[in-house]
C-alpha cells in the first residue's frame, strides 16, 4: 500500500471501513514506555534514606502513534473529487465513531506501504483512537471547506491471546495460552501453570468447554491470570 491506511477492523460495510490518505503525513511520532514500581509515577514512595530507587518492572503502557494528515479539494490532490467533509466522514467512521453492536469505537489497523506500524517485536496488532483533531484552512466562496488538516493520536491496543503468546512468561498471576497436545488433562494442565488442580473449572468456564473430560488435541486454551 503506498499510501497511509486506517482500516476498521471490524467494519460490515461495503467500503470495509478504510480510511486511504490523499497523501501521506510528512512525518509521524511514535512512542513507548515503560512503567515501573518506585519510579516516581506510582505514587509510591522511596524507603527512608535510599540513594538509589529499585526499580521494579510494573508493564508496558500502549504504544502511541500520533500524525498530522492533510484533506484537499482544490484539486491539487487527486482525491476521486471527494469533498473535504466526504473525507473527514469517510475518517470518523474507520476510527471514531461509536459502534452499536460493540459498544465502543472501532479497532483499527494503521499501515504504511503494507507494514503495520504497531508492531512489538515482529508481532503485528491493533490500535483504537485517542484523540484527533481538525483545522480547517481554506474555504470556498460559499463557505465549503477545501482544505483541512487532521491532527491525529492512537493508542496500540493488543487481544489477551495474542499478548500471552508474545510474552510466553511462566507465572500463574499473567495470562496464559496453551494448545492442547494428545494426553494432555485439563486438571493436569491447571497444576503445571497454577499448582492448583482445582481450578480447571474456571478454565473450562473461561473457554466456554462443554466437557473438561476430553479436549481435542491442536485446541488453544485461555488461562486466565489468577491471583
Amino acid at each position: 500500500m503506498k499510501f497511509l491506511e486506517i482500516q476498521n477492523t471490524e467494519s460490515t460495510g461495503s467500503d470495509n471501513g478504510v480510511f486511504l490518505a490523499p497523501v501521506n503525513p510528512s512525518s509521524f511520532k511514535v512512542g513507548h514506555q515503560i512503567k515501573y514500581n518506585g519510579d516516581g509515577e506510582d505514587g509510591g514512595e522511596e524507603a527512608q534514606g535510599q540513594t538509589v530507587t529499585n526499580l521494579k518492572y510494573k508493564g508496558k503502557p500502549p504504544q502511541t502513534i500520533s500524525f498530522e494528515l492533510i484533506l484537499d479539494n482544490t484539486g491539487v490532490l487527486d482525491n476521486g473529487g471527494a469533498s473535504v467533509d466526504d473525507q473527514i466522514e469517510n475518517f470518523k467512521a474507520a476510527c471514531y465513531y461509536y459502534q452499536g453492536d460493540k459498544h465502543e469505537p472501532p479497532r483499527v489497523n494503521i499501515r504504511w506501504k503494507g507494514k503495520n506500524l504497531m508492531d512489538y517485536n515482529g508481532t503485528a496488532y491493533e490500535a483504537r483512537i485517542k484523540s484527533f483533531t481538525i483545522n480547517y484552512l481554506l474555504f470556498s466562496k460559499d463557505g465549503d471547506p477545501l482544505r483541512a488538516k487532521i491532527n491525529a493520536a492512537f493508542l496500540g491496543s493488543m487481544d489477551p491471546k495474542t499478548e500471552a503468546e508474545n510474552r510466553g512468561d511462566s507465572s500463574p498471576d499473567l495470562t496464559h495460552v496453551i494448545t492442547v497436545k494428545a494426553g494432555d488433562t485439563l486438571p493436569a494442565l491447571c497444576e503445571k501453570i497454577y499448582g492448583k488442580r482445582q481450578m480447571f473449572h474456571e478454565v473450562a468456564k473461561a473457554n466456554n468447554l462443554l466437557s473438561f473430560r476430553y479436549i481435542e488435541p491442536g485446541t488453544d486454551l485461555f488461562f486466565p491470570p489468577i491471583k
